[in-house]
């Protein structure tokens, strides 16, 4: 069974049943380009895959481990004003969140940055190059396991987008400069977005043998009790200031609209734009979209529909953290005393816990039981 869980390649001829609907299909050999869709759910099912195709996710996910070394090793920006110069790491921003006290926000973007990409990548290589061989490792199947629930925490691609609204804010304060370790982090970026596109493509067969069985009525109660959480703690994130920023001869509270409006007002509409999206749009949106998936639990009405919102939840849902890591940023190189300076405040906090909340309870909603509840 284990073996069976992640074998890459499925027997022509087999029968399985649809990851996100259970309805049952058979296995055949497609040509190359083609992709074998659910009829009843809309959702891909298989695509071709080769023992190339293996090696290069092999390939990619070593290369993608080396430069994210290389992006914790070097650093991404300096910042300047009036001669001072302080540089940024990915790692200076959990250490200039612990030593503002909010260790759970340190521990948020370590997690995201830092562990999880890591854990992510190595799991993915160990994988593979099982695959590529032909063998199966001991603990393979839990591996892959484990890759599967880290993939939505995976966030160095959310990192990257943070440092470029970072560098758009900080320049309004002095001068900023891009370092070397900025190109391995676009590099790892990459990685982590081609892996998790043949991840998606390549692993979906196995993935209705993934899914373990599980309380269903518990799962659903827990993903009603971290939607219901998120809603309370929606609102304190977005009223309560996310940040200070000082500097000579002015201090400003910053909540997350607040940030979008300062850079609205000096002419930065781009990256308002991505920052209102993020930080505000997304996680509403989350929030809205699984209150309505769950309150539509046992209603046979817009099933594909359903299942389509879900996934998009998956994919935009983790953007919110860009505010996130834009305040590890900017407090990580906004440390230069009394000519600049920013500092974490308990706004942050709510938000961070919102998007935890929204991330575990679309982690606990099962897009399965949309069809379960009612089948033609």
């Amino acid at each position: 069974m284990a073996q069976a869980g992640i074998d890459l390649l499925a027997q022509t001829g087999s029968w399985d049943t649809c990851h996100a609907c259970e309805a049952a299909y058979v296995h055949r050999e497609l040509a190359r380009g083609e992709k074998l869709f659910c009829g009843r759910c809309g959702e891909l099912l298989a695509a071709p895959r080769a023992a190339l195709a293996r090696q290069r996710g092999l390939a990619i996910a070593l290369t993608g481990l080396v430069v994210l070394a290389m992006a914790n090793i070097f650093p991404i920006m300096t910042f300047d004003v009036a001669g001072a110069e302080q540089s940024n790491h990915i790692y200076t921003g959990v250490q200039g969140l612990l030593s503002q006290n909010y260790a759970p926000l340190a521990a948020l973007v370590f997690f995201c940055a830092i562990f999880a990409p890591a854990v992510y990548l190595l799991l993915i290589s160990y994988v593979l190059t099982a695959r590529s061989l032909g063998l199966h490792f001991p603990w393979d199947f839990e591996a892959w396991r484990i890759v599967e629930r880290l993939a939505p925490w995976n966030l160095v691609p959310v990192f990257l987008v943070a440092c470029l609204v970072a560098v758009v804010r900080l320049d309004l304060l002095g001068t900023v400069t891009w370092r070397i370790g900025v190109v391995f982090v676009i590099l790892a970026s990459l990685c982590c977005l081609v892996l998790e596109q043949l991840r998606e493509n390549a692993g979906q067969e196995s993935d209705a043998r993934l899914r373990l069985p599980s309380d269903a009525r518990a799962r659903r109660q827990r993903a009603i009790a971290l939607v219901t959480a998120a809603a309370i703690l929606y609102p304190f994130a977005n009223i309560l200031p996310v940040m200070t920023m000082t500097i000579p001869g002015d201090t400003a509270k910053l909540t997350v609209w607040g940030g979008v409006l300062e850079l609205y007002h000096v002419g930065l509409w781009p990256a308002a734009i991505i920052v209102f999206l993020a930080s505000m749009c997304v996680p509403l949106l989350k929030l809205l979209a699984l209150g309505w998936l769950l309150w539509m639990d046992g209603k046979p009405d817009f099933r594909r529909g359903r299942t389509k919102i879900y996934r998009v939840i998956e994919t935009v849902g983790t953007w919110s953290m860009v505010d996130i890591f834009l305040l590890s940023v900017l407090v990580a190189v906004g440390q230069l005393g009394t000519l600049a300076s920013v500092t974490a405040e308990y706004g942050a906090v709510f938000f961070a816990a919102v998007l935890v909340c929204t991330l575990f309870a679309a982690g606990n909603y099962d897009v399965r039981s949309i069809w379960r509840e009612a089948k033609p």
